[in-house]
């Protein structure tokens, strides 16, 4: 019996979960970085737009990078704004 639409996934990872190789790769280069030398080479960087772009760069290693979200929008809706006089006395 083959996979039924409309039931119910079951098993496997988790949504999110990163695979087996990935995570272990990932702890394998992080461990063989120098933290301590980015950081004195950082340091080095004495324009300011030099370093904001040298960290920006970096981020996306150190978080993670963002996957974008599609959104859409299922109906056009009208929205009425009414605007009310105000009188201060």
């Amino acid at each position: 019996m083959g996979f039924e639409k409309g039931h119910k996934k079951f098993g496997g990872r988790e949504v999110g979960t990163p695979n087996k190789l990935t995570k272990d790769l990932r702890e394998l280069i992080s461990k063989a970085i120098d933290t301590d030398k980015i950081k004195c080479m950082l340091n080095q960087i004495e324009d300011p737009v030099d370093y904001i772009n040298a960290v920006s760069k970096l981020l996306p290693y150190i978080v993670g990078k963002v996957k974008p979200i599609d959104i859409i929008q299922e109906e056009d809706r009208n929205i009425v704004i009414n605007i009310v006089p105000y009188d201060v006395d």
